[in-house]
């Protein structure tokens, strides 16, 4: 295998590298970046549950999870319905039907105004992006050491 192929097979590995939590969708991922950012990083433990109504109603996503001081807490986020008909991408992911942003999210009852949960969005999206940087700066600086030590 040529220098060449071994860069384009080790930059496709570090581009799969750098996505987080992979099998994992996108709304229960930013539902629990949502939750430590709103605990400062302090939660573990994680039970998650996917509620899907009836047709064209939210979706709703149960994150329990364990706080810093031992207690058990719960935060549900709420994604909008979204799909215009029903397809095959619909009948394979039922999930993908729902808006990738929640429109509404609770933490322990307490219900996240629409500005404060715009902001949380935010931050969260924020330390997503910041954890993705990360993950491909690790997997580049791996690939030049590895095509290095060739």
């Amino acid at each position: 295998m040529s220098i060449g192929q071994r860069s384009l097979l080790l930059f496709g590995a570090v581009l799969l590298a750098g996505c987080s939590a992979p099998g994992e969708d996108v709304r229960i991922t930013l539902c629990k970046t949502l939750v430590l950012t709103q605990t400062q990083g302090a939660a573990s433990d994680w039970q998650i549950e996917t509620r899907q109504p009836g047709s064209y109603q939210d979706l709703e996503v149960r994150v329990r999870f364990t706080t810093a001081g031992g207690q058990r807490a719960e935060a549900q986020c709420f994604y909008p319905y979204r799909a215009v008909e029903d397809d095959a991408l619909a009948l394979a992911e039922p999930l993908s039907v729902y808006g990738t942003a929640p429109t509404r999210m609770r933490i322990d009852g307490r219900e996240f105004s629409r500005q404060a949960l715009a902001e949380a969005v935010s931050e969260a999206m924020g330390t997503q992006a910041r954890a993705w940087i990360e993950g491909m700066r690790e997997g580049l600086e791996q690939a030049a050491r590895e095509l290095g030590g060739h």
